[in-house]
């Protein structure tokens, strides 16, 4: 395997041509796949002012076509970023005051923004089209009793009014209330509070709470319910156990005997039903090397071993705690992963349930989990030169192959159904001028917002415009915090209603009077969910039940266990977030999960919600361009560059190298990277070390 690895990368260097001001306007890299094939050229060109600022890009694909450039900035006299033109994106064009302050912003879909500000430049309003979409108040010289001084003190957003009711002498928020609207459309916000008030739905709010210790972490979290989490620390400021404290119930407690590593890495945790979970790194290059989950009585759940390349691409993950199957022959529980020389993902094999969905649609759910059901799968992946999927290939019991076809002049891309290739003018009407997809499958319409935020998703719609529908609502930082789906049953509409607040989702159905209260803690590396029903509890299940979730590497939840350590769910994915596999105890009790790869919550369309954007893992792509711009390059709907098996991504804006995730946080902010691992000792010493 390493000497065809060597040979795969023998002669495909990193190539950087600079002019004589230093500024690189070419890289070359020499892009493989295989070594009976020889390597591609693919040169990414960019040209700067005569003040050095950057002002446009080429990927290879677009540059080999001597096409447009991909992305295209013009800036001020001052150096400000007056216009970015986006192939992906589209146009965005903004204007700044004298302080920098950003006044006035359009996009190509001509939405005008508009940002009014106070005479400490502290932003008082924002307009979209002319409508008052945010309103910020402050507080004044007698907001003294709850430490308010300066300090934000309501916020109304699209999705309701926070109102921040106190704060710690360290600047904290110590109490904050969180208002809905009464309806879900964008509001237009008056200047009167009597007026804004009006717009809400009565009563006093959400309210949540905080008490801090004097370094300003976080010791207790009241949410808006009364449920109480705990948190210890140790004398170093690294988190050594925290408890729930279910309103009106005793303490429990959720993680204990958390250990860390010299890089603050944690290496083992206790949860709260006894799950002892460990975790084991290379002494010399710091890698992950293994997982390891175990019940009190020593039982094995978990022991995930992983194999790299010598660049840390992971190789090979191997899960010691599932059997080996014979069904005619071994499908053993590995999964191997192969990459081009830029390092894209290119082939993968796993074990996946014989039933294959190859859309959104989870895969048939297995109760009990019947390990004989499953058979091998392999992967292939073939990319253009700006990274875009052109072709997965899938082999295994139900074989199938999926082909996107990509713009001419940008990454805009749409899959080949029934054999029908779209022309450019398809895939041009499927976007709006934003790169905002339009329509998830045939029939399934997209609706964003003036911020490009999806609005609503249609996933049934009917003649009589009766439509099934799932809409959201996001605060002024663009985090969703409301969903709400209605559903049409003859003549009846049902309506499910999911509430985000800080440690606690309200989750309301009318179709089975259900009402859910859902506490969300982070328990070291893991994380555990409370269900607790006020109405509505289905026969099956307890209430009260706590569900600890175990995770990879990436943070996929691959186990729920109760309070008992039992099985709850088991799950296995894709290499690119797609469910392979899922089996349970029991599908009513299993049907509660919601977060699944990468940590992320899975919508009832099959879309991953990430925190900015959405994620199609049967399409391997974000639905809409990376509202943070070109961060992690020029192709905007590119996932996590190809690389899923090392790369995460938190927000939907940036990815990072997983298993070196303090470095890349090191280089993010400015740091050099020296030497890793026994590189750090002198030559003459590694040897004493090892």
């Amino acid at each position: 395997m390493v000497e065809s690895l060597f040979i795969l990368h023998q002669y495909t260097p990193a190539l950087q041509s600079v002019d004589p001001r230093g500024l690189s306007v070419a890289s070359i890299l020499l892009c493989r796949s295989s070594i009976d094939h020889e390597p591609e050229m693919r040169i990414s060109r960019a040209s700067f002012d005569v003040a050095g600022r950057l002002v446009s890009r080429w990927d290879p694909r677009l540059w080999a076509d001597h096409a447009p450039a991909n992305l295209t900035s013009i800036h001020s006299l001052s150096g400000q970023v007056l216009a970015i033109d986006s192939v992906d994106a589209g146009r965005r064009v903004s204007l700044a005051g004298e302080a920098g302050q950003v006044l006035e912003a359009w996009d190509a879909r001509g939405v005008a923004r508009r940002t009014g500000y106070d005479a400490l430049l502290r932003p008082t309003e924002v307009f979209e089209d002319e409508h008052c979409v945010e309103r910020l108040l402050y507080g004044g010289p007698d907001s003294t009793d709850h430490n308010q001084c300066g300090q934000l003190i309501r916020h109304d957003d699209p999705a309701g009014t926070r109102l921040d009711d106190e704060y710690g002498l360290s600047g904290s928020v110590i109490s904050q209330t969180r208002r809905f609207l009464q309806n879900l459309d964008e509001p237009d916000w008056p200047e009167s509070l009597t007026g804004r008030d009006a717009l809400l739905e009565p009563g006093e709010g959400a309210t949540t709470r905080w008490r801090y210790n004097p370094l300003n972490e976080t010791l207790r979290q009241t949410d808006a319910l009364g449920n109480v989490q705990f948190l210890d620390y140790t004398v170093a400021g690294q988190l050594k156990s925290s408890r729930l404290q279910l309103d009106g119930q005793a303490e429990k407690v959720l993680v204990s005997s958390i250990q860390y590593d010299a890089q603050q890495r944690v290496m083992s945790e206790t949860a709260g039903n006894g799950v002892m979970s460990t975790a084991r790194y290379d002494t010399e290059d710091g890698r992950l090397l293994a997982l390891n989950a175990t019940r009190s009585n020593g039982q094995l759940l978990q022991d995930l071993r992983y194999d790299y390349d010598p660049v840390g691409n992971v190789m090979r993950i191997d899960d010691l705690a599932l059997p080996a199957i014979s069904k005619g022959q071994r499908i053993d529980s590995v999964s191997t992963y192969q990459y081009d020389t830029l390092y894209q993902l290119i082939e993968a094999t796993g074990r996946e349930w014989a039933v294959v969905n190859h859309g959104p649609v989870l895969p048939g759910f297995q109760s009990p989990a019947d390990p004989s059901k499953l058979a091998d799968y392999t992967q292939t992946y073939r990319y253009d030169a700006g990274g875009n999927l052109q072709q997965l290939t899938h082999t295994g019991t139900q074989s199938h192959s999926r082909t996107l076809v990509t713009a001419r002049y940008s990454n805009r891309s749409l899959p080949v159904i029934d054999d029908h290739i779209p022309d450019e003018a398809q895939i041009a009407a499927a976007f709006d001028v934003n790169g905002n997809l339009l329509a998830l499958q045939a029939g399934q319409n997209l609706s964003w917002d003036r911020r490009n935020q999806l609005q609503q998703v249609r996933p049934v719609v009917r003649d009589n415009g009766m439509d099934d529908s799932e809409r959201y609502s996001y605060d002024a930082s663009g985090q969703r915090l409301r969903k709400v789906r209605t559903t049409q049953a003859k003549s009846i509409t049902h309506t499910a209603d999911v509430r985000y607040l800080p440690g606690l989702e309200v989750r309301t159905d009318t179709a089975t009077g259900e009402t859910l209260h859902v506490v969300v803690a982070q328990a070291g590396r893991n994380n555990v969910r409370v269900l607790h029903w006020a109405s509505g509890k289905p026969d099956a299940l307890e209430n009260d039940q706590t569900r600890y979730t175990l995770n990879d590497h990436l943070g996929s939840s691959t186990l729920e266990l109760d309070g008992q350590a039992q099985r709850v769910s088991q799950e296995m994915y894709y290499p690119f977030g797609g469910t392979s596999w899922w089996a349970g105890r029991n599908a009513i009790e299993a049907s509660y999960k919601t977060v699944r790869y990468s940590g992320k919550e899975r919508d009832a369309t099959g879309l991953y919600y990430y925190g900015l954007r959405y994620y199609a893992p049967w399409l391997q792509r974000w639905i809409n361009p990376d509202p943070a711009g070109a961060v992690e390059g020029v192709n905007l709907y590119r996932m996590v560059r190809n690389n899923p098996l090392s790369r995460r991504d938190s927000l939907g804006c940036n990815s990072y190298d997983v298993l070196n995730e303090q470095e890349m946080m090191w280089r993010n902010n400015g740091g050099t990277f020296v030497a890793r691992g026994l590189d750090n000792f002198p030559s003459q010493h590694k040897e004493i070390v090892r």
